[in-house]
């Protein structure tokens, strides 16, 4: 297989999330770095994304993608501007928030995910429900969307002792950040360039 090559800082790249076969979602995202030890990949508001939702309009759930009852639909990113930084072949991301208005920091956000995989485009991974919350000033965390979580895994979707493999990485994850030693800490001090504007998805964000 050929070696897809590194991405420049300040290009455009594509992060892509597949569900049997179909487009799960697309994120348009810039390049801050692409390097062997960490890829920080950023979402700043105002960008259009294409997310999953029910045929009602609201968020979809579990049993959504087991029925296929959803459908893909353009999302505006509002209010908060995001940095996602990646070691690779990590089963997590770590997300840092800034309020848009002013780019103070909001919170520090670990996806829990299937490892990235590189794309002639970008990257592509797959989700796994669940995620923490650890607060900007490191006091504390909690997790997100242990409901969906807890029905993915009665769905079959996620198997238990992978569930249990998650949350061991997830906890894991929080403590090397509370301690102020991973190579995720003094990216919250990180501010874009003034120079980049609002990506957009480029041709062929969907093809499979």
């Amino acid at each position: 297989m050929m070696k897809q090559p590194r991405f420049s800082p300040g290009q455009t790249v594509v992060l892509q999330e597949f569900v049997d076969g179909k487009i799960w979602g697309a994120q348009p995202l810039l390049v801050v770095q692409d390097k062997p030890d960490l890829t920080a990949l950023y979402l700043p508001d105002g960008a259009i994304t294409k997310m999953p939702t029910r045929l009602d309009g609201s968020r979809v759930k579990a049993s959504d993608r087991v029925a296929s009852k959803w459908l893909l639909q353009d999302r505006d990113w509002n209010k908060l501007s995001y940095l996602r930084l990646n070691v690779p072949g990590s089963a997590y991301s770590v997300l840092l928030f800034w309020q848009a208005s002013d780019m103070s920091f909001y919170s520090w956000y670990v996806n829990l995910e299937d490892p990235l995989r590189r794309t002639p485009c970008g990257f592509e991974f797959l989700d796994q429900w669940l995620d923490v919350i650890i607060a900007p000033d490191l006091s504390g965390w909690h997790w997100k969307d242990e409901d969906e979580f807890a029905e993915a895994v009665n769905l079959g979707l996620i198997f238990k002792a992978k569930a249990a493999a998650l949350r061991a990485e997830g906890e894991r994850v929080v403590k090397w950040i509370m301690s102020g030693r991973s190579p995720f800490n003094g990216w919250e001090k990180w501010q874009p360039d003034s120079a980049w504007g609002i990506p957009v998805l480029p041709e062929g964000w969907d093809k499979i």
